[in-house]
């Protein structure tokens, strides 16, 4: 067996209770640089427009990454796939749970689940057994309580445990998986696919061990990577991902009031800095990461309290705090904490949320619309409220855990215009106004506005990377070659994601990206150079666009919200901005080898390796 790989790929039927092992492709996966690829695969051939992600027809795909639960520094990446509830097209998360490393441990590569069961249940994988338990004990338990209620009733607390909230059971659409270790496989609301199967969790644990092809060359490359990572990221470790919210507030690219303004006074009392001096309690590491940016907090005192468990990350303090006018820290982590326990999207529920106060706010809404809550800019208090009515899917926050897209269409009276999202996936927290290539990334995404498939503003924040062409530090406010500068940066964190590393510490962190493919030989045995890795992730996102235009998304789809595109930014560093498009699209298309439609050209298909899938596209 090659290393890296179980070499087996589990398909459970919930439905009719079938369980079937099916071996892994190897050849397939060496193309498509492992599960990642061959699930987009997966989903391309066997789901049509037609199949509702709500159904027990639609596929919900855990898969892990080709190092995944090695040596390598911050191997401890897994991926959630399915047709997304919240968009209708490709759904993706990508989270550090350690229940993806117990799989690979358990004998499995991937995981397929399909059907519906007739109640609750969870899965209890180990060792190449499986069981299908029953779960109306625990249905109704926040996230964290189930994990622990499993663990105690399978008598293995070394099980690793995924689960889905009371959001995920009542089909919110802004709903997410939980793991034990505190880490959300947050977006696209992928939780309402697991709650539409009845499926609460998932418990896993394995003995087995990992084989690598060269150990000796792991370790020395492991040791190299970690003493790079651990001067470079001093901050992230000291400070967390939301070391920079003060810094983005300076450059204009921290999201305010809906992303109407570039100025936030409270910037500096929702930073990293702050939280280190008043509610950290601890530092938290993924498996094998050298870098723990992971936050823990606690809170003793005031009305926030008791408070104790993992703590916001930046997109969380953004999401809540800043777009929302919300200085306060400790209501931003009484709020992510809800949302962790209810099984919610941080990013969009903030977004959610800010929607509805700007609507407030323009007398779009009101408090006959949110049953008597005055939704004020900044009342930490009033955000709570609503993110407890979104999880439980009551009043007002029912409307709103539909995603501002749906909920806009809902209410009407001119509120799509403003609702931030891209083809219905709430904007994530970094500003298009100030860099636009990040503009052109949301437009393009596969699972819609996304700042994690690309990554593509670093050039631009001064992160060389000149392995793949990015020598000098860009100019963010222009837009010549930002087509590339996507298309490059996409491919690149494909195949981050597909071998299931961090991009933390191989994109932020000093790391050469020519050590990835020694990285990738020592584990599998497999030669690669970057080059060969790179065509490797492009063709993974084709096939992910190509699942996308089966499912309808043409060029019309491939745009952002009309305040980016004509409303200029009011003040800040971005002031007088706005996102001019159509050229960085026009570019990207011929980057990328898209028609004028968007479809991927016959040719690009042919240079690719992908002839099978020529067939899925209607010229």
């Amino acid at each position: 067996m090659v290393g890296g790989y179980a070499g087996k790929v589990l398909e459970i039927n919930l439905s009719n209770g079938r369980v079937r092992e099916e071996p892994l492709d190897l050849s397939l996966a060496k193309s498509l640089i492992g599960c990642l690829g061959v699930a987009s695969k997966i989903m391309l051939e066997r789901i049509d427009r037609y199949v509702d992600p709500l159904s027990p027809e639609n596929k919900l795909i855990f898969a892990t990454g080709v190092l995944t639960g090695s040596t390598a520094p911050a191997a401890s990446k897994s991926i959630v796939i399915s047709r997304s509830p919240l968009t209708n097209i490709w759904g993706e998360s990508v989270f550090s749970a350690n229940s993806g490393i117990e799989l690979k441990r358990a004998g499995y590569d991937m995981l397929l689940v399909d059907g519906k069961a007739e109640k609750p249940v969870y899965l209890w994988i180990h060792d190449g057994s499986v069981e299908i338990r029953d779960a109306s004990g625990i249905w109704g338990m926040d996230t964290f309580t189930a994990c622990e209620s499993i663990k105690r009733d399978l008598g293995e607390r070394r099980a690793a445990v995924v689960s889905i909230g009371p959001a995920g059971e009542r089909l919110v659409r802004l709903s997410s998986i939980i793991s034990d270790n505190g880490r959300a496989a947050g977006r696209c609301g992928l939780g309402a696919v697991m709650g539409s199967k009845n499926l609460k969790a998932i418990a896993v644990l394995g003995s087995r061990k990992i084989d690598v092809a060269d150990p000796e060359m792991l370790a020395k490359l492991g040791r190299e990577i970690t003493e790079i990572v651990k001067e470079k990221m001093r901050t992230f470790t000291e400070y967390g991902t939301s070391r920079g919210v003060v810094a983005f507030e300076e450059m204009g690219n921290l999201p305010i009031k809906n992303w109407t303004r570039g100025r936030f006074p409270g910037a500096e009392k929702i930073s990293g800095m702050r939280m280190a001096e008043t509610i950290l309690a601890d530092r938290k590491s993924c498996f094998s990461c050298p870098v723990a940016c992971g936050r823990y907090v606690k809170i003793s005192e005031g009305p926030y309290a008791p408070l104790e468990g993992y703590g916001p990350e930046y997109e969380t303090i953004a999401a809540l705090g800043s777009l929302c006018m919300n200085d306060n820290l400790e209501a931003i982590a009484k709020a992510n904490d809800l949302c962790n326990r209810f099984g919610l999207d941080t990013i969009s529920v903030g977004a959610a949320i800010a929607f509805a106060m700007e609507c407030y706010e323009k007398g779009v809404i009101t408090r006959e619309d949110t049953g008597g809550i005055d939704l004020k800019w900044g009342d930490s208090d009033v955000i709570i409220k609503m993110v407890e009515l979104i999880g439980r899917r009551e009043g007002f926050g029912a409307v709103l855990g539909e995603g501002v897209k749906r909920a806009a269409e809902m209410i009407g009276r001119g509120a799509e215009r403003y609702a931030m999202h891209v083809k219905g996936l709430e904007i994530p927290m970094h500003n298009p106004y100030r860099f636009k290539e990040m503009g052109l990334q949301y437009a393009v995404s596969e699972r819609g506005a996304c700042h994690l498939r690309g990554l593509s503003m670093l050039p631009s924040r001064g992160v060389l990377l000149p392995d793949i062409g990015f020598n000098e530090r860009l100019d963010g406010f222009a837009i010549e070659g930002k087509g590339r500068v996507v298309k490059v940066m996409q491919d690149a964190c494909r195949v981050v994601d597909a071998l299931g590393i961090c991009k933390f510490v191989y994109l932020f962190g000093g790391v050469p990206l020519r050590e990835i493919p020694r990285l990738y030989t020592a584990v599998t045995g497999w030669g690669a150079t970057l080059e060969d890795l790179m065509r490797s992730g492009e063709r993974i996102w084709m096939l992910q666009r190509l699942f996308n235009v089966r499912m309808g998304v043409s060029r019309k789809d491939d745009t952002l919200p009309r305040r980016f595109l004509e409303e200029p930014m009011a003040d800040g560093a971005a002031k007088g901005q706005t996102v001019n498009l159509e050229p960085m699209l026009e570019e990207y298309y011929a980057e990328r080898g898209l028609d004028h439609e968007g479809r991927p050209r016959k040719e690009k298909l042919i240079e690719l390796n992908l002839d099978f899938a020529i067939k899925y596209v209607d010229w």
